[in-house]
């Protein structure tokens, strides 16, 4: 998995592609792309034009405005042989 730096989070961390962003947080892509165009995923831009996500913001969403009324990624869910920072997590409860 490529590690870029994300500017949001301040550090190097494992990007993915939105394709895969996607199967892990069991969306579609259509939702992936809403998440980047409400600013609740942190995202990096190649020179080719090919999107990837930073898991940290995927793991830890953005929180979304009033009404945005987009899915979030579901807590219960962490992917078999992957690094635990792809774990999805519970929300902390404000």
């Amino acid at each position: 998995m490529p590690r870029y730096f994300c500017p949001a989070c301040g550090r190097e961390t494992v990007h993915l592609h939105v394709t895969r962003a996607a199967q892990v947080a069991q969306v579609t892509r259509a939702t992936v792309y809403n998440w980047l165009k409400r600013g609740r995923l942190h995202l990096m831009v190649r020179a080719s034009g090919m999107r990837f996500i930073c898991t940290e913001s995927l793991v830890h969403p953005v929180p979304a405005g009033p009404g945005a009324g987009s899915r979030e990624p579901d807590p219960r869910f962490a992917p078999a042989g992957h690094a635990p920072e792809l774990t999805l997590l519970q929300p902390a409860k404000a």
